[in-house]
């Protein structure tokens, strides 16, 4: 062997050799980082994988992508080995596209994950159930009579009758399981016919277990805004009929008072109301608009008149008329945010009538006007003085509303007891919620099934309310606003018995 040959040799020896340590180095490497890799159950317990983490998703915002969606999700889902197990029951998880469109058509190209959002992961299951207002807004009562904030979508458009009272959020939800306590399959996704007051009686009735009212209930109506978040409709029968006495008598009194002489006007009512309106035009486009805005706000408002005249009086009217006209305010702008954006937050808490604000807003505000009727009714019918002039309008007006407020609050507390509201959001409602503790003493299953006739005499006496508006004495509400303003323009003559100095 020759000394170049002895070299190569050796040479390719020692290369052997480094490899040979490097790949065994390699190897036992590896099988430390296989031995490191934790199983996949170990992963499951620490957090969920979600599938589409590593999984290309299917473009879900056109017709082809979820199709091919529900496709991905069917392909487990149309086998009849596809089950699950709960409580030693074995429950069918099948479903085949054809039953799908049949029970659910309007969402046949919406794909799965749309409304079950939290599903593609490992372990396969929900924790927060289908999320319909991920697409659909919150209604208010013109939909369900109701905003219906503190029940779930599932519990009234599934078709099962079986619902449940979840008590730790205080939620109304559909139940897994029927009324032996056995758990039931809902894969199917029949929706019910909520157009048919039928369905809902599976909540309104007679011993139901989640604090309904024992029977369906009208929406509020439009009329009811006076006081009340309420829909921009008609509503119940005695709704309408007390908006068109209102309208009529609105319309009755705004002719009496064009009875006097309007800019030398004396005879023509058509010609009256125009050199009005001429008048009203011409003041708006003019410097006089600041003129009538601070007799808007101080003589019609904060009521300076009155105030000039009498403190007490002011008082006792301010705390009638302002919290009147606050909740007609507030009425006005929930009415008006929630038809332009229903899901805004904002809008969502001024439906609810458990959110804290608006229960503590409108339960003070009722207070408010409940003590100045109490007010009213000592110094007209105890302490008497002599410039107060009491007549049988006035007492008219003040029962109405006195029963009105005194109803409104019954109602308040009666819907707490039976709906087990905790106090923990109940308590906002501070006359209210207590109230509802007294009222446990005859039992929750009594006021469920009273709670319709109260609400019917609140409506009814509200309906009464609003057509008494133009003919009793709260008829100056419009009248003297009208008088300041005509006033002030077109220098009207008015009779002494619409003097708005005339003594109440």
């Amino acid at each position: 062997m020759d000394f170049k040959t002895f070299i190569s040799a050796t040479s390719g020896f020692f290369l052997i050799l480094i490899l040979s340590s490097h790949s065994f180095g390699q190897n036992q490497e590896i099988q430390i980082n296989n031995n490191q890799i934790p199983e996949m159950s170990e992963l499951q317990e620490e957090e969920s994988l979600e599938c589409m983490e590593c999984h290309r998703e299917a473009n879900i915002d056109s017709n082809e992508g979820v199709l091919s969606s529900q496709a991905f999700c069917l392909d487990c889902h149309k086998e009849k080995d596809c089950i699950t197990e709960k409580d030693g029951i074995e429950l069918s998880l099948q479903l085949t596209r054809e039953t799908f469109i049949k029970n659910l058509p309007i969402h046949q190209y919406v794909a799965c994950t749309e409304c079950h959002t939290d599903v593609a992961r490992s372990p396969h299951r929900t924790e927060t159930g289908s999320q319909c207002t991920g697409c659909h807004s919150v209604h208010g009562e013109a939909a369900a009579h109701a905003p219906h904030l503190r029940v779930e979508c599932q519990a009234c458009h599934f078709k099962s009758e079986h619902v449940k009272l979840d008590k730790s959020d205080h939620m109304i939800k559909l139940a897994q399981e029927n009324n032996a306590g056995k758990p039931i399959s809902l894969v199917e996704h029949k929706l019910a016919d909520t157009s048919d007051e039928e369905s809902c009686q599976k909540c309104h009735s007679l011993d139901n277990s989640v604090g309904a009212p024992a029977a369906v209930l009208p929406s509020k109506g439009a009329i009811c805004i006076l006081c009340h978040a309420a829909p921009l409709k008609i509503g119940h029968w005695m709704f309408g009929a007390a908006l068109l006495v209102f309208l009529g008598g609105l319309l009755l009194c705004f002719r009496s008072w064009f009875q006097g002489n309007v800019q030398g006007e004396s005879e023509s009512l058509s010609r009256k109301i125009n050199l009005s309106s001429e008048s009203v035009w011409s003041t708006v486009f003019s410097k006089q608009f600041f003129s009538i805005v601070k007799i808007f706000i101080l003589d019609i408002l904060l009521q300076r008149r009155i105030l000039k005249e009498s403190v007490s009086r002011w008082s006792m009217h301010s705390l009638i008329f302002l919290s009147i006209l606050l909740r007609f305010a507030l009425g006005l702008f929930t009415a008006a945010i929630f038809t332009a954006n229903p899901d805004n937050g904002v809008a969502i808490a001024l439906i609810d009538k458990n959110a804290p604000f608006t229960a503590f807003t409108y339960d003070l505000l009722g207070l408010l006007i409940l003590f100045g009727i109490i007010w009213s009714v000592i110094k007209r019918f105890i302490v008497k003085p002599e410039y107060v002039v009491s007549e049988y309008k006035d007492n008219i007006a003040l029962v109405i509303i006195g029963a009105l407020i005194v109803l409104g609050f019954v109602l308040e507390g009666a819907r707490i007891l039976v709906a087990g509201v905790p106090a923990s959001i109940a308590g906002y409602a501070f006359v209210g919620y207590p109230l509802s503790k007294c009222f446990a003493i005859f039992g929750q299953e009594w006021w469920a099934s009273f709670y319709s006739v109260l609400w019917y005499l609140h409506a009814g006496v509200g309906a009464l309310f609003i057509a008494w508006l133009p003919f009793g004495k709260m008829r100056h509400i419009f009248t003297v606003p009208l008088t300041y303003f005509i006033e002030a323009v077109s220098k009207v003559k008015r009779g002494e018995a619409d003097s708005p100095q005339r003594q109440q």
